[in-house]
């Protein structure tokens, strides 16, 4: 059984006056319109769920002007740092979590711009979950990788997706996965918006 509950009714069921989570037996999370899923069966393709972190709105839920204002600085001061463009960083942004600082992939990848232990080390990345560290390791990251493609977005993209190795074990080509191909075509549209 699957239930999608608006979060103040999710909260009280989920909250105890403790304030501690009593959700044993049972999976929660995010779905792609927000709403908290709640089901007896763990469920993929949802964000983890923290009753704990501060909410912050989808960009979509806000008017132009505001749409990622809290983020526009260091949106701003990752890419300068890394010489990323601005708009391709805040496509991947978009496309990655869509904002949230709290995203949880199902294999592990954290935050914003959704990276994984390892690469998170690699940067210096010592909080995924911190928005300014997640971005500055994320954009770093996304600079390395279009200059070893030789500024290919197309292989940048895919390799942001599914790995540098991913790339270079298919022939330096976007692999022939469903999902990163798809990743690559939507990163693109959203930067050329």
């Amino acid at each position: 059984m699957r239930v999608a509950l608006g979060r103040p009714l999710a909260l009280g069921m989920l909250l105890g006056a403790s304030g501690t989570l009593h959700a044993a037996g049972f999976h929660a999370g995010l779905n792609a319109r927000g709403e908290l899923i709640v089901s007896e069966q763990p469920a993929t393709g949802l964000i983890a769920f923290d009753p704990y972190a501060r909410r912050m709105s989808h960009p979509a839920d806000r008017g132009p002007r505001a749409r990622t204002e809290p983020l526009d600085s260091l949106l701003e001061r990752a890419a300068a740092e890394s010489g990323v463009d601005r708009a391709l960083l805040h496509a991947v942004v978009q496309q990655e979590s869509a904002f949230n600082p709290r995203a949880v992939s199902p294999a592990g990848a954290v935050g914003l711009m959704q990276l994984m232990p390892a690469t998170a080390r690699r940067f210096g990345v010592r909080d995924r979950f911190d928005p300014a560290q997640n971005l500055r390791g994320g954009a770093a990251y996304l600079a390395w990788l279009l200059t070893h493609f030789n500024h290919d977005l197309d292989l940048a993209l895919a390799a942001y997706n599914a790995g540098e190795g991913s790339v270079h074990r298919h022939g330096n080509r976007v692999p022939p996965f469903a999902e990163t191909q798809a990743y690559v075509q939507a990163v693109k549209q959203r930067y050329a918006q």
